[in-house]
C-alpha cells in the first residue's frame, strides 16, 4: 500500500495512506505514541495505536491545501485531481501550516535545510504565471501548501532580507500575499489586508506580523507558527477550526452549513489553557471585524497552537476590508445574536451574542466602546503611515477604507448607547 510519511521536525510521527476504495487513513509510529513531546494530530485524531480513516482524516489533511481557483489551478498543472488529497499532499506537503510536514516514501528531513535564493522579479514571474508556485525549479522540488483561496507563496526570509524558496521539507518563515489580479472588482487587496492587520498590531489585538512590500504589491507576512530554538527554525502545531471541528473547508461559512460563531468560540475554549483571556480576545475579534468591514471572517480564520504543551488561540490573521469591495457580500460571515447585517447589528444583538457565551452584556458593550476609542486614535496614525509608501491608487483606495471605518464606529456609537 502506498503511504506518505508524516514529520515532526525530523521525527517520523505516522503514516497517511490510501485504502482500496481510496478512503485516507492515519495511523501514529509506536515510536511518537511513546515519545514525551508527542502531539496529537487534532483532537480527532488523538494519540492511539488504532487506524483512523474516514471524515476525520480527509479534513485534517485536507484542510491543509489551497481551495478554489488555487487548488484547480494547482490540479490542472501537475494532472491530479482536485479531489486527491493524497496525490496533491504527496507532492506539495513538505511545508505546511504547523507543525508537520508530508514527504513520499524515500524522502525525509534533511538536517540541514535546503533553501533556494530568488529574486523578487522571480516572485513576480511566478504569481503571474503559476499562482505563486515554483513549478518549473530543477533539481529538488518546492512543496509547499497553503489553505485559502487567494494565491500565496511560502518563503524563507534571513537577516539580510535575502527571499529564498524552501526545498523538500524545509520550513519557512513569511508569506507573501500580493493582490489579487485575476478580479479587478477586487483591486490592492495586499494594501487592504495591510492597513487592517496593521491598524489591529496597533491597537493592541495580536495579530500576524505584516509590512507592505511597494517593488512586489504586496504583504509580506511572518508566520507566527514557526519559531528559533538554539538557532534552529522550528514548526510550531497549529489547526484551523474546521480541523478541529473535522469539517471540510468547503463548510467554513455559517451560511452553508458550517459552525457558528458560538459554535467557534466553544471550540476554542474548550481546547484553550487560558480560556478567560481567549474568550475576551475572540470578541475582540469580532467586534473589530465588524468595525472594520472584514465580512468574510470563517473558521478557517481562527487557529489554536500549541506552545511548551499549553493551547491558546493564535494570533489573527487575514483580517481585510471586504466592505469596500461592492461586488463582494456585505453580510457579516457570522450571525450576531442571530442577525448577520451589519447596519441592523443593534446593542440588543450583542447582549443576546453575549449571552450566548456566557458573557455579561455589558463585558462586551464595554469591548466596544474601548474598542472604538482604539480605532478612532490610531487609524489616522496608520493611514498616513501607508500612504507614504503607495501608490496614487492605492492611497485612493486606502482612503475609501478609512471612510467606511469611520462611518462603522459612528453607526456603532449611536447603536450602543442607552
Amino acid at each position: 500500500m502506498k503511504k506518505l510519511l508524516v514529520y515532526y521536525a525530523s521525527t517520523l510521527v505516522g503514516y497517511l495512506s490510501e485504502s482500496d476504495n481510496q478512503e485516507l487513513c492515519f495511523s501514529y509510529t509506536n515510536d511518537w505514541l511513546i515519545n514525551d513531546a508527542a502531539i496529537a494530530l487534532s483532537p480527532d485524531i488523538y494519540l492511539s495505536d488504532q487506524l483512523f480513516s474516514g471524515d476525520v482524516v480527509e479534513s485534517f489533511f485536507g484542510n491543509l491545501l489551497p481551495e478554489g481557483d488555487v487548488l484547480d489551478f494547482i490540479s490542472q498543472a501537475i494532472h491530479i485531481s482536485s479531489s486527491n488529497v493524497f496525490g496533491l499532499l504527496e507532492r506539495f506537503g513538505g511545508d505546511t501550516a504547523g507543525a508537520f510536514s508530508i514527504l513520499p516514501e524515500g524522502l525525509e528531513p534533511s538536517d540541514t535545510p535546503h533553501y533556494l535564493p530568488v529574486s523578487k522579479n522571480k516572485i513576480k514571474e511566478w504569481f503571474q504565471q503559476t499562482k505563486g508556485l515554483p513549478l518549473n525549479i530543477n533539481g529538488e522540488q518546492s512543496r509547499m501548501s497553503l489553505s485559502g483561496a487567494q494565491d500565496k507563496m511560502t518563503v524563507f526570509i534571513d537577516a539580510n532580507n535575502t527571499i529564498s524558496i524552501p526545498l523538500g521539507a524545509a520550513p519557512s518563515t513569511h508569506i507573501i500575499k500580493p493582490s489579487i489580479n485575476h478580479r479587478l472588482d477586487v483591486p490592492h487587496t495586499a494594501i487592504n489586508e495591510v492597513l487592517i492587520m496593521t491598524l489591529a498590531k496597533k491597537i493592541k489585538l495580536l495579530v500576524a506580523e505584516t509590512r507592505y512590500d511597494p517593488e512586489l504589491c504586496a504583504a509580506i507576512i511572518t508566520r507566527y507558527d514557526r519559531e528559533i530554538v538554539q538557532g534552529k527554525l522550528r514548526r510550531l502545531h497549529q489547526i484551523d477550526l474546521c480541523q478541529t471541528l473535522g469539517l471540510p473547508s468547503n463548510k467554513k461559512y455559517e451560511a452553508e452549513g458550517g459552525p457558528s460563531l458560538v459554535d467557534c468560540i466553544d471550540a476554542v475554549l474548550k481546547q484553550s489553557s487560558q480560556p478567560a483571556k481567549d474568550k475576551k480576545r475572540l470578541i475582540e475579534w469580532v467586534v473589530f471585524n465588524i468595525l472594520v468591514g472584514n465580512m468574510d471572517s470563517h473558521a478557517k480564520n481562527l487557529s489554536v497552537m500549541t506552545v511548551a504543551n499549553k493551547k491558546e488561540l493564535t494570533p489573527f490573521y487575514d483580517l481585510v476590508c471586504t466592505a469596500v469591495y461592492p461586488n463582494l457580500s456585505q453580510k457579516f460571515a457570522f450571525k450576531i445574536g442571530s442577525e448577520n447585517r451589519p447596519d441592523w447589528i443593534m446593542r440588543r444583538h450583542w447582549e443576546r451574542f453575549a449571552n450566548d457565551i456566557a458573557t455579561k452584556p455589558q463585558f462586551v458593550i464595554n469591548i466596544i466602546t474601548d474598542m472604538i476609542h482604539r480605532i478612532d486614535k490610531s487609524l489616522p496614525i496608520v493611514v498616513s503611515q501607508l500612504k507614504v509608501m503607495s501608490s496614487a491608487d492605492e492611497i485612493l483606495m486606502i482612503e475609501k477604507i478609512d471612510k467606511i471605518i469611520n462611518t462603522a464606529i459612528s453607526k456603532m456609537q449611536s447603536r450602543i448607547s442607552r
